[in-house]
């Protein structure tokens, strides 16, 4: 239908237009009362619109980059409670080394102490690797570093391996790329510390203590040796000697001693252990009861030396060569059985040495080892092999001994010795024997290995085997008499019947005579506490003595008197040398060790993993990208690359190992402050411009609320006012229409 269609008149038209303005206007306010907004689309004013959007626009984004920097910031704060809780580890490592320090004994159970230590020490240090490792937040993880890594090459850890005796070769605490030529060098030979040799001499009460041999190239060992003793005063001594797990008892009975005292001789304890160790000692029953008393029970530790070293050399350093040796003593970088470390500063390889074996890789000359035995003093100075010491006449190892026999009659009872001997060289070509007639060199023809020969320094007085009897006068042969005094005045009494005394022992065979009217009386005194008496006549007789008491109990001797030559009421001492059977000592032996060139590797260090950035932490600070922090990441686990600090040395056998330790944990606490002082610095930075964004969102918002936010009051008094006029409106309206009612009324 046409707008124009019913005709208004202009009164009521302007009323009605009046009325809708207002109504449109009363609208507008009552929507503006409703959002409270004045401006609700860009109708409404198209500049202030877009520009409150564009606000509210930046500042959504803010609002999400918020979010995102405050999850940066919980991801930093991951990382420095991880960097907290290494700290108490690394002070807790600090503990264990205060320890250490206070357990610095030689004694097993303080080794014990520091080894179970260094255990713990070891276990922290895994544990701050894997506490660093699970410091990740959102896939972040800023204790990891760059990721850079060195280590040694698969192949020279191979090469390592296959040196005989070495295993589980790796590099620790890798702080640059380096090569280590690994040596071995040493031929095994064994002795002692003197210290621990004078107590153990002190305190047990032996003599002549001594402990030597070769190192056996497959039982080999660097175990010490104890002595232990028990018996007390009065009593038999037991001695018990332990090397490693293998033990050696040996009991010396109050009757050895009364013997061995009588005769001016000590006991002897010689053992030859298969590890190649030796170990002889006197016994003197007197001196032992002379030690403080200990109830009976005493033991003695004597530290072992061997002469076998391993060494690494650092070739791109200045050529630092650290050697650990099986000859140093305890607490100065001693070689021991199980892992050994050679700490330089780019890193720290490791091997497990086997101490039964090692020897085997060893470079070494030919040599000949100082004698032992019971006869040892017999060989003077050390046995000498003359081409085979500098060529390969020397082709295996092996033990030589020396053995003896001699006639009882070539006994010289002023010097005590043997006139000569037969001294027979046992070795890898059979026998070889020659006759020893006074001191000096003695040549065994090819009596070495590959027809090689060997020449000993041979002493008459070392390896006669007989101990002479103190009170003897007597300087003629054996079995001959000495006649003092008037009942004897002439010849014809003979040592006729000899049998039963002592071996390897030279008497004064004493007879006192004595005569009273037909009468006469023999009392015996063998010299070593063996009497015999037997009563005859004055003529021709055969006299019989059975010793009674001391050494030759039981030994019989028989007197012959061929003439009545006996003067009556006179005395006479009759003497005569005597010897019992020579047996021979116990053998002379040396040990020959032929050369060997050894083994050697290079263990070398690479760089394994690159290093890269995908650990960092990029943090977005404006909507435009235009403004952001990158929070570096840092490595704090133990390798060399970050808080450097090593796994413990050689279980802490040696002050220095503890030392290095302490230093290395001293240094990790700095490095570890320094990585919590830059996470620290980047989350107060952070934090600080999170704060500014939560700010600066508030003020977009409070820019746009200002373009487009009505004015409450002001919209409530419009709205009272449009209402007003509405209503006077449609009073207008109403009176304008009226005139048209009149014209009814007409009708």
């Amino acid at each position: 239908m046409p707008t124009n269609d019913i005709q208004l008149t202009a009164g009521i038209r302007n009323n009605l237009l009046l009325l809708q303005v207002t109504s449109e206007k009363i609208d507008r306010t009552q929507q503006r009362l409703a959002t409270g907004n004045k401006i609700n689309s860009a109708i409404d004013g198209a500049v202030a619109f877009f520009a409150a959007k564009g606000l509210n626009r930046r500042a959504d984004d803010l609002s999400q980059l918020k979010d995102s920097i405050g999850q940066s910031i919980s991801t930093i704060k991951a990382a420095d409670t991880g960097v907290t809780a290494i700290e108490q580890m690394l002070d807790q490592a600090q503990g264990l080394i205060t320890s250490a320090y206070g357990s610095l004994g030689k004694d097993q159970a303080s080794v014990s102490l520091r080894k179970s230590l260094s255990e713990q020490f070891n276990n922290l240090l895994r544990q701050i690797d894997k506490l660093a490792g699970d410091a990740a937040y959102q896939g972040k993880n800023l204790l990891l570093g760059s990721g850079l890594r060195l280590d040694a090459t698969s192949s020279s850890k191979s090469a390592t391996n296959a040196i005989t005796g070495v295993s589980n070769t790796r590099v620790t605490n890798v702080v640059s790329a380096d090569n280590y030529v690994v040596d071995i060098t040493g031929d095994g030979a064994i002795s002692a510390d003197a210290s621990d040799i004078a107590n153990a001499e002190r305190d047990r009460g032996i003599q002549n203590l001594t402990i030597g041999g070769f190192a056996s190239k497959t039982l080999g060992n660097f175990d010490p040796v104890v002595i232990k003793y028990s018996g007390g005063k009065g009593k038999d001594k037991v001695f018990t000697v332990t090397e490693g797990g293998v033990s050696v008892t040996k009991t010396f009975t109050l009757k050895q001693w009364a013997d061995a005292k009588a005769t001016g001789r000590l006991l002897n304890f010689d053992h030859q252990f298969a590890s190649g160790t030796h170990i002889n000692f006197n016994i003197d029953f007197d001196t032992i009861d002379d030690v403080p008393d200990t109830a009976g029970v005493g033991t003695s530790v004597i530290e072992k030396n061997v002469n076998i070293s391993v060494a690494t050399t650092n070739l791109n350093g200045v050529g630092q060569r650290i050697e650990r040796s099986a000859l140093n003593q305890s607490g100065q970088q001693k070689l021991a059985n199980g892992e050994n470390a050679w700490a330089f500063d780019s890193g720290t390889p490791r091997m497990t040495i086997d101490e039964r074996t090692i020897l085997q890789a060893s470079a070494y000359t030919a040599t000949v080892g100082t004698s032992y035995g019971r006869a040892a003093s017999a060989i003077v100075g050390t046995p000498t092999i003359p081409t085979g010491l500098t060529s390969t006449g020397i082709a295996n190892d092996f033990t030589y001994s020396l053995t003896a026999s001699a006639t009882a009659a070539d006994f010289n009872f002023v010097t005590g010795t043997f006139a000569s001997y037969t001294a027979t060289l046992a070795g890898p070509n059979g026998g070889v024997t020659t006759t020893v007639s006074a001191s000096g060199s003695y040549t065994f023809s090819a009596a070495a290995d590959a027809g090689q020969n060997v020449t000993l320094n041979l002493q008459t007085a070392g390896f006669q085997g007989i101990v002479r009897a103190a009170a003897s006068t007597v300087s003629e042969a054996n079995a001959t008499e000495q006649a003092l005094g008037a009942a004897l005045p002439g010849s014809g009494v003979a040592l006729t019947g000899l049998s039963g005394l002592a071996h390897n022992l030279a008497h004064t065979l004493t007879f006192n005579v004595s005569t009273t009217g037909s009468a006469s009386t023999f009392t015996l005194s063998d010299g070593y506490g063996g009497t015999a008496t037997v009563t005859g006549t004055l003529g021709s007789q055969v006299l019989n003595f059975t010793v009674k008491g001391g050494v030759n109990n039981g030994a019989t001797l028989q007197l012959t008197l061929t003439s009545g030559n006996l003067v009556a009421n006179a005395e006479s001492t009759l003497k005569y040398n005597a010897i019992g059977d020579f047996t021979a000592p116990d053998q002379a032996l040396f040990d020959v060790r032929a050369a060997n060139t050894g083994q050697t590797s290079t263990l070398n260090t690479v760089q394994v993993t690159d290093g890269n950035d995908s650990n960092n932490l990029t943090v977005q600070l404006n909507e435009t990208n235009t403004s952001q922090v990158t929070v570096v990441s840092q490595n704090v686990q133990t390798d060399g690359q970050g808080l450097a600090v090593d796994f413990a040395q050689n279980q802490w056998r040696d002050r220095a190992d503890i030392d290095f330790a302490a230093k290395s944990v001293e240094a990790a606490k700095l490095r570890l402050r320094a990585a919590a002082s830059s996470l620290s610095n980047n989350l107060d930075i952070i934090t600080t411009r999170l704060n500014y964004t939560n700010e600066f969102i508030n003020v977009l918002a409070e820019g746009a609320n200002k373009l487009v936010q009505a004015d409450q009051n002001e919209e409530g008094a419009n709205l009272l006012q449009l209402q007003t006029r509405q209503q006077l409106g449609t009073i207008s309206l109403s009176l304008a229409n009226q005139a048209q009612q009149a014209i009814l009324r007409l009708f």
